[in-house]
């Protein structure tokens, strides 16, 4: 299987359904640098990679790396795709594909994850953008963000209270100066509030199968990103996935700009999916409505801890959706969400918000993907 250098959000669909029919052990050919990675698109690329790594057994990475002095080596693991898929790889090639570049890419990733999981971050980031990942299979599953250490030795994920200030923290790092004063004031409780409830919802299930089996490759991920493009060039990179070109189509630049400015915020978790983690059963065993009926009932207002996992977070985050017209997608499953606040005939803030994304062939992804886009406005 190989990716191209231009990939978006319906072309990562295509390689799922390639990679349903693929035999085991297929090989993933990869290049260093992509394209067209805007609007939830590289988080896209980073799901099909972790859903590439489960399902293959033994996981065969080939890169355009051609030796250990490629400048490649260190550009590769630089990338939030890149980084992905040399944590899951087993084996890497590089090109020609005689040629072993596993010692030092792995060497180079985890390099780059241990600098993203310390107490300075930023120093590895790559501009306008913010990186947190959990490689739990490794022993790399307690990011500074997001965890703290305990004196009798350990971590602990951090308080609701903290992630707030972290998504506070987010946004002042991925926004640009001139946007930050126009940040809805409810933006940080309910985005903060979701991604305790995602995360802690991950240390309890994703980093097991639907048996409850420990999982060979276990990934968790959070990636924010401000996007800069003319609203043209957007419509253009996502036009062959309708539910976001319709959204796009309704993007104005604000006052003062050419461009639009997009607000990105992607978590990602290589789990059972939100159903199995909800019903604790495996997806063979529900029905597509049985998945979709659940799914929703994740976004609803009464759920919490043991029979409903997700507390408030969701349903404020599509409160804060809804007043900033922004957008929501989530792939799981067998399923793709969205949930477009630019249409004026979506009122909803609870599970009815939700859109299907209806495919005859949407094949099955591994764990779970929710973006949020939100568009950036100036304050005069």
């Amino acid at each position: 299987m190989k990716l191209e250098g231009q990939n978006t959000i319906a072309a990562c669909e295509r390689q799922l359904r390639n990679l349903a029919s693929a035999p085991p052990g297929e090989p993933l050919k990869i290049p260093t640098k992509m394209r067209y990675l805007a609007a939830g698109g590289e988080a896209s690329v980073a799901q099909l990679i972790v859903s590439w790594a489960q399902k293959v057994g033994t996981p065969y990475l080939q890169t355009y790396i051609s030796d250990s002095s490629d400048d490649q080596l260190a550009e590769f693991p630089r990338r939030f795709y890149g980084l992905i898929a040399a944590l899951c790889a087993d084996t890497i090639g590089g090109t020609p594909a005689t040629v072993d570049v596993t010692e030092p890419l792995k060497k180079a990733a985890i390099q780059r994850l241990t600098e993203l999981m310390g107490s300075n971050p930023k120093e590895a980031y790559r501009g306008p953008t913010a990186e947190i990942v959990c490689a739990d299979h490794l022993g790399r599953e307690s990011p500074y963000l997001l965890y703290q250490s305990l004196p009798e030795g350990g971590h602990r994920l951090r308080s609701r209270e903290n992630f707030r200030l972290l998504a506070d923290w987010l946004f002042r790092h991925t926004m640009p100066i001139e946007y930050q004063q126009a940040i809805n004031p409810i933006a940080s409780q309910a985005i903060g509030g979701m991604l305790f409830e995602l995360i802690k919802n991950t240390e309890d299930h994703a980093l097991v199968n639907a048996a409850g089996n420990l999982l060979d490759i276990s990934i968790r991920a959070l990636k924010t990103s401000h996007s800069s493009i003319t609203p043209s060039d957007l419509a253009r990179i996502v036009a062959d996935f309708e539910p976001l070109a319709t959204y796009c189509t309704s993007l104005r630049a604000p006052a003062g700009s050419a461009q639009t400015h997009l607000f990105e915020l992607s978590i990602l978790d290589s789990g059972p999916g939100f159903a199995p983690s909800l019903t604790g059963k495996s997806l063979t065993e529900l029905s597509i409505e049985e998945e979709e009926q659940a799914v929703r009932h994740c976004f609803s207002r009464s759920t919490s801890k043991n029979h409903d996992r997700f507390g408030q977070g969701l349903p404020h985050v599509l409160r804060l959706l809804r007043q900033e017209r922004g957008f929501l997608r989530l792939r799981t499953g067998r399923l793709s969400f969205y949930v477009d606040f630019s249409l004026p005939d979506i009122a909803e803030e609870g599970p009815d918000a939700l859109r299907t994304w209806r495919s005859d062939d949407l094949a099955p992804v591994g764990g779970s993907l929710l973006t949020i886009l939100i568009p950036m406005i100036r304050r005069s």
